[in-house]
């Protein structure tokens, strides 16, 4: 992404969920006060906010609906069912004893902001580039509960700053849809970063993207207009993975795959009809007990 401006993917992710939670049909698989949330984070341009109202209002949101259809068919849904798959993990990781939760790349995310009020005795930390948390921290004016916190950091370029947060307090690390925006070398640091946390209890949800026979990476059915689109955004992939690869993968940084999900089981538990869409995974891990720094 461009250094002077909030992600165009966390707006597009935020028009989704105004979208999905003003539709009847659809409402239910947002999260309560999600809308809100992402409302006033269109809210910092005429553009932003124009984007939110064509969400909301029925005539502009049908054709939304048949843009999704001609672009890639589900993606709408897909961010929220990747979302509720996510919180149902963070939730169940608190009631086992995780005592901070720790959100990168978070965008325009929105459950740190609803989950921190519900749960004082946990730490929550955002982690997101300068530009996109400006542009949040500006749409909140300044309301946050007492046991959340923001750290500006360019992921790409710097470092996860550890130091906020490496006290050896049990940790769940989340990075969703941000992973394959990075650069090889910057994964590895990270999950060096991660691997060498000094709690002996540290897990990590994220999400990433399947690499194709050919080396390509991205949904499928595939279509070229939104490579295109992301790569005049400046927000490209450029990490992916085979999914099989996974395990080795996270092995090599003494991390140990609890769960991987592909797109079609998170509509599955969502309760939804099966994904049309392919390409996109889920992974949640953990720091393996017997070897705390990476080989």
């Amino acid at each position: 992404m461009k250094s002077d401006r909030a992600s165009s993917t966390a707006k597009l992710i935020a028009a989704s969920t105004i979208l999905l939670a003003s539709d009847p049909r659809t409402a239910r698989l947002v999260a309560p006060g999600a809308r809100a949330l992402c409302e006033r984070f269109l809210c910092g341009s005429l553009a932003d906010r124009m984007l939110a109202k064509s969400a909301s209002f029925a005539p502009t949101r049908m054709l939304w609906r048949v843009l999704e259809r001609t672009v890639l068919p589900g993606i709408i849904a897909h961010y929220w069912h990747r979302k509720r798959w996510i919180e149902r993990r963070c939730r169940e990781s608190i009631a086992t004893g995780f005592h901070r939760v720790v959100v990168i790349g978070a965008g325009f995310d929105t459950l740190a902001l609803r989950l921190a009020p519900e749960f004082p005795h946990i730490d929550w930390i955002e982690i997101d580039h300068p530009a996109t948390q400006r542009a949040k921290r500006s749409a909140l004016g300044g309301e946050l509960a007492p046991n959340m916190r923001f750290v500006a950091v360019d992921l790409a370029a710097d470092p996860l700053p550890v130091e906020h947060f490496d006290d050896g307090r049990a940790t769940l690390v989340i990075a969703e849809g941000v992973l394959m925006y990075l650069a090889p070398e910057a994964i590895d640091r990270l999950f060096q970063a991660i691997a060498a946390l000094r709690t002996p209890s540290a897990r990590m949800v994220f999400s990433f993207m399947s690499r194709w026979p050919d080396g390509s990476a991205g949904f499928r059915p595939r279509n070229a207009w939104v490579e295109r689109w992301l790569a005049w955004r400046s927000e490209p992939f450029t990490w992916s993975m085979e999914p099989q690869r996974m395990g080795d993968f996270l092995h090599r940084f003494a991390l140990t795959p609890i769960e991987v999900a592909p797109a079609q089981e998170l509509a599955a538990e969502a309760g939804t009809a099966l994904s049309l869409l392919v390409g996109e995974n889920l992974v949640l891990c953990e720091k393996a007990r017997d070897v705390l720094q990476p080989r």
